[in-house]
Parts: C-alpha cells; sequence; structure tokens
C-alpha cells in the first residue's frame, strides 16, 4: 500500500481498529507524520536511509490530506536529510517552519512563504553573490530531490520549466 493512500482506508475501519503488521505500519507512519510537524518544530528523525517510499499518485492530483501525508513520510525526512548533510549546525533546527514558515497553518502551507526573497533579475548570479554555498547545494540537491518527490521535472534554463528556485521563495521586485 502507498503511503499516501492508505490513512482514509483505515480510519475507516469499524472502530478504527488497526489489525496485523499493515496495522503498525500504519501507526508507525501517523506517528512519523504527526511527529514531523508538530507543536514543538522539531521533526521526526531521518528515516530516508532506511526508507524510500513511493507514491502512485502524483502531487497534483493528491488530495490535502495525501499531501500533508506525502510531506511527513518522504518531504520532510529527504530534506532534513540533505539539509543536515550539508551544514548540521546550521540547520541543526530543521523543521517544517524552516521551509514552510511560522505561519504555516495560517497560511495553509501555501509556499513560496516567508523564506528568504530572491532577486527577480538575474536570479543566479545575485544568488551565487549573496551565498554561492547555499546556491550550490539548492541547485546540486535540495532542486532535484523536491522536483522528485513533487513528481515534476527540475527547472531548466534551457525550457525556463520545472521546479526550481520560486517553488519555494519568492521574488523580490528589484
Amino acid at each position: 500500500m502507498a503511503p499516501d493512500e492508505g490513512a482514509p482506508g483505515r480510519r475507516a475501519q469499524a472502530g478504527g481498529a488497526l489489525r496485523g503488521r499493515a496495522g503498525q505500519l500504519g501507526v508507525a507512519l501517523l506517528v512519523a507524520v504527526l511527529g514531523a510537524c508538530g507543536g514543538s518544530g522539531k521533526g521526526a528523525e531521518d528515516a530516508s536511509g532506511a526508507y524510500d517510499p513511493k507514491s502512485t499518485t502524483p502531487w497534483k492530483s493528491k488530495s490535502r490530506e495525501q499531501r500533508m501525508d506525502w510531506m511527513g513520510v518522504a518531504v520532510f525526512p529527504k530534506m532534513r536529510k540533505l539539509f543536515l548533510d550539508q551544514d548540521s549546525e546550521k540547520y541543526a533546527d530543521f523543521a517544517c517552519q524552516t521551509c514552510h514558515g511560522k505561519d504555516m497553518e495560517m497560511v495553509d502551507f501555501k509556499m513560496p512563504n516567508d523564506l528568504f526573497a530572491l532577486s527577480a533579475n538575474d536570479t543566479l548570479a545575485q544568488a551565487k553573490e549573496y551565498d554561492e554555498k547555499t546556491t550550490d547545494f539548492m541547485l546540486g540537491a535540495v532542486v532535484p530531490e523536491m522536483a522528485k518527490l513533487l513528481d515534476m521535472d527540475a527547472y531548466t534554463l534551457e525550457t525556463q520549466t520545472g521546479f526550481g528556485c520560486t517553488g519555494c521563495h519568492a521574488t523580490s521586485k528589484d
């Protein structure tokens, strides 16, 4: 069963009882999802090495509930690992709010939110001038992995389409 398709069916079972190994997995996934964006702002510990979830429903076709589940079981663990591997001190407090902002619930997790706004003019050059190491990390690791997790192609300059910087960052009017 794909992680983004099981939750509604399980809740519909008589009395909400979860049975057997599938039920145990469901409980573990639910705990991970709830823990990923819980009240403390800390997320679930990295599970990306042990668990490589596959979704049978493309991101654009997922319901809100399926998107929330997918963020908890796939996106958050993968992104947390990438950011911690990049700079464990800088991103020690990596949480859902790191990308979605402190007001994530109030804005219903809409992106872009309150991340650093990128220059609308010569975006990559300006970003590299500001912080070349982070820009290279974003382009080389974050953008391709996030595109994959959202069932999209990564942005390319040739086509000027796909998931890229403005999938998460707003642009400033320079």
